[in-house]
């Protein structure tokens, strides 16, 4: 597939504005569409402003309990993440419960937490419907793709698990559910949810080291019960490069397509192992997410397309915005300039689409991917027999 027929982009004012109040992601999604719009991609696609999630909806997988202590917290307006900047001990963390629901550390209370949970939740949600409705072929979400947090605690900068609830969504009308995860963290909170489940198979490229959150993600993860077989996970060295991850992807996922036979399509596009994202793990330039992508559309199915991680705002928008291109027929160059905008002073000193990668040596030797690769294909013979 060329180019997707029917393109929706989840987004709205409000839901940019939601999303930017994340403390690790500040400011990152006005970046990424201002970017978008930048190169005029938005009129090759429909815009659907998401609507904010209720109770109801986020219920489908959280606890009531977790939900209620979410939203009294950020209705008490507390900011444990400023009183941890400001030194400060406060007894409101004991009071409300925040510890045993993950609510502190990486995911404290922060003014703007109810409507980021909202609208993540929402827009993944609406991008989901769109595909059982018929009414689109792809559909992104670059606000979703919070993949850690657990039914009653929240993890990794994750207060809900939007795309848990978009799988749920899509599973209303789609019999098999492939779920790829390319962010630099195993997605344990989407494995966890659909371990036992023989129509969601979730395939996970990440990095996974002693120490290294979230501590999981081994190849010893294959799902359980009914769900044996269906966790499938490629842990990578330091420095993994283009070649590395897309030899991977390319050998793993004929497998899968041919083994599992999805109906529908999620994948988690956080891009934190680019070379130029603070963590400085994975040597990854666009062109690792561009042709999974490329290959993804090309199987031709209602296909989900989620956010994550991602800590460099400008790099973050650089692949972000060229994968939109690619969804709409339109991939930009590394070599693009970088048009006139708002955050322009940001892409200095090229001004340039590129996303270089560095001198990192790639610690993934041939005879260990393939092993990992081998592993995978036993895991999928098994299973399929």
């Amino acid at each position: 597939m060329d180019r997707a027929q029917r393109v929706i982009l989840v987004r709205s004012t409000e839901s940019i504005q939601a999303a930017d109040r994340l403390p690790p992601n500040t400011g990152r999604a006005s970046r990424v569409h201002a970017l978008i719009d930048a190169f005029g991609l938005a009129t090759h696609m429909e815009i659907v402003a998401p609507e904010p999630m209720p109770d109801s909806g986020l219920a489908v997988f959280h606890s009531e309990e977790y939900i209620a202590h979410l939203f009294a917290a950020a209705d008490g307006g507390y900011s444990s993440y400023n009183s941890q900047e400001d030194g400060e001990e406060s007894d409101t963390d004991e009071e409300l419960g925040l510890e045993h629901f993950g609510l502190v550390h990486d995911c404290a209370v922060f003014n703007g937490m109810e409507m980021h949970v909202r609208y993540a939740a929402g827009g993944t949600v609406a991008g989901a419907d769109a595909l059982v409705r018929g009414s689109a072929d792809v559909a992104i979400h670059w606000e979703g793709g919070r993949h850690h947090c657990k039914p009653a605690k929240a993890a990794g900068f994750c207060y809900i698990n939007d795309v848990v609830l978009g799988i749920l969504s899509l599973q209303t009308r789609f019999e098999r559910i492939l779920y790829i995860d390319l962010d630099l963290h195993h997605g344990d909170g989407v494995q966890s949810a659909f371990q036992y489940s023989d129509r969601v198979m979730t395939l996970s490229i990440h990095h996974y080291d002693r120490g290294f959150y979230p501590n999981s993600g081994g190849n010893y993860d294959e799902g359980k019960g009914r769900g044996a077989g269906h966790s499938l996970n490629i842990p990578l060295c330091r420095g993994a490069s283009d070649d590395t991850f897309i030899r991977v992807f390319l050998a793993v996922t004929k497998s899968v397509l041919a083994t599992f036979a999805p109906s529908a399509v999620v994948v988690q596009c956080g891009c934190d192992g680019l070379a130029g994202d603070p963590h400085k793990v994975f040597n990854l330039t666009t062109d690792a997410f561009a042709r999974p992508l490329k290959t993804v559309l090309g199987w031709g199915l209602p296909t989900l397309l989620l956010g994550g991680g991602g800590y460099s705002r400008p790099d973050s928008a650089r692949c972000w915005t060229r994968l939109t291109g690619i969804a709409c027929g339109k991939d930009i160059p590394a070599a693009a300039e970088v048009p006139e905008h708002g955050f322009l002073n940001e892409y200095a000193p090229a001004f340039d689409m590129a996303s270089d990668g560095t001198l990192m040596t790639d610690e993934n030797d041939g005879e260990a991917i393939d092993a990992a690769v081998r592993a995978i294909q036993k895991i999928l013979h098994i299973q399929g027999q």
